[in-house]
């Protein structure tokens, strides 16, 4: 009987041993890195996920700013969700400026983005004092420092007096009765002394030192002292070259609109109510923030107390300063202009502002910056802008109705449809109201700063 050995094989054993570890090792060594492959990839497939939904986040509030449309119930923030994963966008306001951050998160996975705006283009006052078809009167020694445009008459008594310019249009455009230390066009100009030329189709019982181009001129007071030109000529000596017939027939200064659109004064109601709507405020001590906000009733600010205006405010009832109250805006809108609206479009009776008693109103702080107080009354037969004893960097605006300046009330830039100053009251023309940036609405539209990943 043939014995069967037991101990053999052990090699062979040992071999495929050995063959199966050297096996393992090598497939661990392929598809280590391939695990480790497909688990960055995935890494990052939820990191561009999630930087594309932080991306998505941003330009939803872009879009929603610039177009005036409300981002949510707050307007501070919105959460977007797409396919289970999430973005948060928070919008912080400094002044004239907006950062938008955004912030995607997918599984855990977070990217951030940042949106930096600032106000564009500015409004344009290129006037002093600009007035519609209602015109202008001033009385008192009342005095406009700067140039005037009026849709309407100019008439002035008591030593009232424009350093500039003295421009109106229309065939009946009239100015009278008042010092104008600069040129003065006007179809009719009757009874006041200009320090500078004229040009007019009829120019009665008027002193001029400069030249004087016209239709006809009588009776004028003392000597024109340049040359004249004219068609004809009654009791009138002129100091210089006299030139007849007139050999341009006089053209009547074009109407020029205000210089602020319904549309404009819309963007900023807009800009005002996606932050929310507050009711009637009064504030007698104290300093108070407030803005963007849209106030469905009263705005009162009076006796120690301190309003620091933030954002846009939209008052539908009444706007009242008395009392030392002092009105400024914060100082992070820097050299930019903030907007206070009063009324609704077109109540004849809602949006009065008044100004009284050493109330002050003031800009930033810094150069350039104001604040407009701006009423959408439509009514030229009751005031709609009334002020007084009060010092202010502010810019008055009543396209569709009366502002009354009265008791040494100084301001920077008046439009009306119609104005009527008196009592030493001053309005001192700055340069810088030629372009006024304001920080919201279309005449502020925001320009992009800078738009980049911060995370």
């Amino acid at each position: 009987m043939k014995k069967i050995k037991t101990n053999g094989g052990a090699a062979m054993l040992i071999s495929v041993v050995f063959f199966l570890f050297i096996s393992l090792s090598i497939i661990s060594g392929l598809v280590s890195p391939t695990v480790r492959e497909f688990k960055n990839a995935s890494v990052n497939l939820n990191s561009k996920k999630s930087y594309f939904l932080a991306e998505s986040g941003s330009e939803d509030a872009l879009y929603r700013l610039i177009n005036g449309i409300a981002i949510s119930e707050n307007p501070d923030s919105e959460i977007i969700t797409l396919d289970s994963n999430s973005v948060t966008t928070t919008i912080t306001t400094n002044g004239s400026s907006k950062q938008i951050t955004s912030l995607g998160d997918v599984k855990s996975y977070q990217r951030k983005t940042s949106i930096s705006l600032t106000t564009g283009v500015g409004t344009s006052f290129n006037y002093g004092v600009q007035v519609g078809q209602g015109g202008l009167e001033m009385s008192n020694t009342s005095k406009i420092v700067g140039n005037v445009y009026s849709g309407g008459e100019i008439e002035g008594e008591n030593s009232a007096s424009i350093t500039g310019t003295a421009v109106v249009s229309g065939t009946s455009g009239k100015i009278e009765t008042i010092q104008v230390d600069g040129d003065a066009t006007a179809h009719f100009i009757e009874g006041s002394t200009i320090g500078g030329s004229t040009n007019s189709y009829d120019l009665k019982t008027t002193r001029v030192t400069g030249n004087v181009v016209a239709t006809t001129i009588t009776s004028c007071t003392g000597t024109v002292g340049g040359n004249a030109t004219f068609d004809t000529k009654a009791s009138c000596t002129i100091a210089g070259t006299q030139t007849t017939p007139n050999p341009v027939d006089f053209v009547d200064p074009e109407v020029t609109p205000l210089p602020i659109t319904d549309e404009q004064v819309l963007a900023w109601e807009n800009d005002a109510a996606i932050w929310g709507t507050i009711n009637s405020q009064t504030y007698d001590s104290g300093t108070t923030n407030l803005g963007p906000k849209k106030i469905n009733g009263d705005l009162t600010v009076k006796n120690t107390a301190t309003l620091n205006v933030t954002g846009t405010l939209w008052v539908t009832g009444k706007v009242t300063f008395e009392n030392s109250a002092i009105v400024r805006l914060d100082s992070g809108y820097g050299s930019a202009s903030g907007v206070i609206v009063a009324g609704v479009s077109g109540s004849t009776t809602a949006g009065l502002i008044t100004l009284k008693n050493s109330a002050q109103i003031q800009g930033s702080g810094t150069a350039g910056s104001y604040i407009m107080l701006l009423s959408q009354m439509v009514n030229t037969a009751s005031t709609s802008i009334d002020a007084g004893n009060t010092g202010s960097a502010a810019i008055l605006y009543a396209g569709y109705g009366l502002i009354d300046i009265n008791n040494s009330g100084a301001f920077k830039e008046i439009t009306a449809a119609k104005l009527k100053i008196s009592n030493s009251a001053t309005i001192t023309y700055e340069s810088g109201l030629a372009n006024v940036n304001f920080s919201s609405g279309p005449s502020g539209g925001y320009s992009i700063e800078s738009w980049k990943e911060t995370e």
